[in-house]
């Protein structure tokens, strides 16, 4: 506010009205930088380690609700430590947010609004939070309905509807098929290429959340409105956790070579 109070009163002092307009929106860029370099400090630095304890929370939720928490499960979670580089105290953290989410009066709802309401309003930056969670339901390849229950809480508390939560979660089963064809196209037998290679690129219409065969414009469209969602730049800028931009890129990365296939079966 002080910026722009300052930039429209010596605007005027300079140029009358034509210079308070141009000084209030300096002002205005002034406020605005300085608000978010005020968010970059401690504030930034403790939303960042509550969107992390709260992942790793309903990561533990999510294990508990299919009834016993398997070493698989656990396993599940020490990985993503790994992958995320958590040590010392932040590993602890980690560890012990999975250990409260497994209590039978963890509150997931409650959490994530909780999360929500802390400063972590940026919409991409939820959805990521979300797709994380369908991902790590989503690793042994199903998804039982105790499973889809909280994955829909977690959703419901971050303002998602049903049919935005439906399609993510298309999306992503696509997403997982479409990496394994990529792993294993060049393992496959020539006879059966052919039928492999047109599921590995309808799986790459679904990755962009489109019909297979879809015209050529709407499948730019639609990658260029996932990049701009998921690009681990702009999610970091958001207030995505360091540890967790990894995981983005990948995402990023997956989003990019279904375009890429598309394009070339074109």
């Amino acid at each position: 506010m002080i910026g722009r109070l300052l930039g429209v009163m010596f605007g005027f002092m300079l140029a009358r009205f034509a210079g308070a307009v141009l000084g209030f929106i300096i002002g205005w860029w002034f406020d605005k930088s300085l608000q978010q370099g005020l968010a970059s400090g401690p504030q930034q630095a403790a939303r960042q380690q509550q969107f992390l304890l709260t992942f790793f929370e309903v990561l533990g939720h999510l294990a508990k609700s299919k009834g016993r928490v398997t070493q698989d499960d656990i396993d599940f979670a020490t990985q993503r430590i790994d992958q995320l580089r958590l040590a010392g105290d932040a590993r602890q953290a980690a560890m012990a947010a999975f250990n409260r989410g497994k209590q039978a009066d963890y509150q997931v709802r409650e959490q994530v609004q909780a999360l929500r309401q802390g400063g972590i309003a940026r919409r991409d930056l939820l959805n990521y939070f979300l797709g994380q969670v369908i991902s790590a339901a989503l690793l042994d390849g199903q998804l039982d309905a105790a499973e889809y229950e909280v994955i829909s809480k977690v959703a419901s508390a971050l303002g998602v509807s049903k049919l935005q939560l439906d399609m993510m979660l298309q999306m992503t089963q696509a997403r997982y098929r479409f990496q394994q064809h990529q792993q294993h196209s060049y393992q496959s037998q020539s006879g059966s290429r052919a039928a492999s290679a047109a599921t590995q690129l309808a799986d790459a219409y679904a990755v962009l959340g489109l019909q297979a065969g879809a015209p050529a414009a709407e499948v730019k469209r639609a990658y260029r409105k996932l990049m701009a969602k998921h690009h681990p730049d702009k999610l970091a800028a958001q207030g995505l956790p360091a540890e967790m931009r990894a995981s983005a890129q990948q995402k990023a990365q997956q989003i990019q070579a279904a375009y890429e296939l598309i394009k070339q079966a074109d």
